[in-house]
């Protein structure tokens, strides 16, 4: 992982959301596991009627629009390349996605932004992990190959709400990768792998 940045100024952290309203509703735990970490965070997502409560959990926020429809790769390809812009101006030194569509984008800016340390954290499969059908089993084995290979380094780190989320991307819970959410919830386990991240 890099360093951090000359006369101790924090690493920044930019989380990558479909939108305000989930993010808001669901995740500001994040947000208060990175400033515990050291981190400066940013949160980089469609932007609705809840920006002020994110900038009010302590992170600046950036509006990205994510696709909404199924993933075409031209498409993902082009909202990957604005990305990678948002990143460098950002100077990102770790990315966190949220969902499979900003795993996808998020991870495919990160590579050409050289931003290595990163965490995806895949939202209820458990749908897709369900599926016996050919269709199913083809989505899992390509995003296994994306999310495991193309999409992955050495530091890239997993982050899942359920064993049925991890099932489905062929995580064993005893991966040192994979982190699971546990009784603490989801700000104690962002807050481990920020924590790992801050050390590196």
């Amino acid at each position: 992982m890099d360093n951090p940045a000359p006369g101790g100024a924090p690493r920044r952290l930019v989380l990558l959301a479909p939108d305000d309203t989930g993010f808001a509703a669901r995740f500001l735990p994040l947000v208060a596991a990175a400033r515990s970490a050291g981190l400066a965070a940013t949160v980089v997502t469609r932007v609705d009627a809840h920006r002020g409560a994110i900038e009010a959990a302590g992170a600046r926020v950036v509006p990205f629009a994510l696709g909404t429809s199924r993933i075409n790769p031209m498409a993902a390809g082009y909202e990957a390349g604005q990305l990678a812009g948002i990143l460098k101006a950002l100077e990102a030194d770790l990315l966190h996605a949220i969902g499979l569509r900003a795993i996808v984008v998020g991870g495919t800016a990160a590579a050409m932004s050289g931003i290595g340390a990163r965490i995806y954290q895949p939202d209820d499969l458990a749908a897709l992990g369900a599926r016996t059908d050919a269709a199913g089993r083809l989505t899992r084995f390509t995003l296994r190959q994306a999310l495991r290979g193309a999409l992955a380094t050495r530091t890239t780190r997993y982050l899942c709400e359920t064993t049925a989320d991890a099932a489905a991307l062929g995580l064993d819970p005893a991966d040192t990768a994979l982190a699971l959410v546990g009784a603490d919830g989801l700000g104690a386990a962002a807050a481990t792998l920020y924590g790992e991240f801050a050390r590196a």
